[in-house]
């Protein structure tokens, strides 16, 4: 059954991944280097992290989260277009000022979910869905008019603000929220560790994952935004037939099995059909690893539902400026894109040594 957070998250996501695939190839039409390209990257995730733990706090300590969903929408949406501007500074400027928005939207919404006793699985489907659309509908795009990538994106959360504008909540006694976002980050250290270690090697290959696609493997923009339809149709099924069902612990360690088998697979084809399998299994492992650790984040949270949401939703901007850090280091260094998947799938396999040493020396606390 469709609900008005699903198509929120639908939207916002079909917004963002839209954009998100081809600012690589973008920064370089306008004369970005990659090195600038990786800065703007830097800018992005330290704002969007930043917003992302401050807004689900006070979304939690108000009691009101329908206006972070509001605001955060049409900051987004007024960031997004101005990334259109075929200047260098303008672009880095904007691309950074993306992350209030972006960074500010997400906790609160995921929160609204979980308070309503929704299934989390089947809200993150919503996402995947929206990813799985608009990369499709932006690779057409793009092949008449690049821009044009930006303005879709810009309007989907125009619209997404307008039905915000209609979702219905009770507002929470805000005295119960009694947990610094230090102690909720604590509390779940393990699994939030390891999804930021994941992430931000994952993060490092899609710094330049377009223009791999494109300029290495012979895709164009149509083809790019196929191969992400595989990846994100894939979680959409995994999402809502499982997702929900498994152990959270379970999922995410098999999230980061899937992760390292995924990247260095990247390292074989010759061509860009030959990514077009290895989708199918990136896209079971994202759906595992990001559900199983909301999950376990969410299941663990009487009241700070926002803030332990907020954490997640910043971990991943502030992966990816890690991980632009880890690519920017391995390119300037004379490594290649195969190096940085290599990489990725060295350190995401001592993750996962990590993480199974970790859980089963901590002991299980109270949220």
């Amino acid at each position: 059954m469709l609900s008005k957070e699903g198509i929120i998250q639908f939207l916002a996501n079909l917004a963002t991944l839209s954009v998100f695939t081809y600012i690589p190839y973008w920064g370089h039409q306008i004369g970005l280097s990659d090195p600038e390209i990786a800065f703007a990257a830097l800018l992005y995730g330290i704002v969007a992290f930043s917003c992302g733990v401050l807004s689900g706090r006070l979304s939690d300590l108000i009691g009101v989260r329908k206006i972070f969903v509001i605001i955060g929408s049409v900051a987004a949406a007024v960031t997004i277009i101005g990334q259109i501007i075929p200047y260098k500074f303008e672009f880095i400027l904007f691309r950074a000022l993306s992350g209030i928005g972006l960074g500010m939207f997400a906790p609160a919404l995921v929160a609204l979910v979980s308070d309503k006793g929704d299934k989390i699985g089947n809200f993150s489907a919503y996402g995947s869905l929206g990813w799985a659309i608009g990369v499709l509908i932006s690779g057409v795009i793009g092949l008449f008019w690049i821009e044009g990538i930006f303005v879709f994106a810009s309007f989907a959360f125009i619209v997404a603000a307008f039905i915000a504008f209609t979702l219905k909540e009770e507002k929470s006694d805000s005295q119960k929220y009694k947990d610094s976002v230090l102690s909720v980050f604590w509390d779940r250290k393990e699994i939030y560790l390891a999804l930021v270690i994941r992430h931000s090697f994952a993060s490092a290959i899609w710094v330049f994952w377009s223009l791999f696609l494109i300029e290495e493997l012979g895709a164009n923009t149509f083809w790019v935004g196929f191969i992400q339809f595989t990846n994100a149709g894939t979680q959409v099924i995994i999402m809502t037939k499982f997702t929900d069902k498994m152990d959270s612990q379970r999922m995410v360690t098999l999230g980061l099995i899937f992760s390292s088998i995924s990247f260095i697979s990247f390292t074989i084809p010759q061509s860009f059909w030959g990514i077009i399998p290895l989708q199918i299994i990136l896209g079971l492992s994202w759906a595992l690893l990001y559900v199983g650790t909301l999950r376990f984040s969410i299941e663990k949270s009487l009241f700070d539902k926002s803030t332990a949401a907020g954490i997640i939703t910043s971990i991943l901007p502030i992966a990816s400026l890690i991980g632009s850090f880890i690519a920017l280091i391995i390119t300037s260094v004379g490594g290649g894109y195969t190096d940085i998947m290599i990489v990725a799938s060295i350190a995401t396999l001592l993750n996962l040594g990590g993480f199974v040493f970790a859980m089963r020396i901590s002991k299980p606390t109270s949220g």
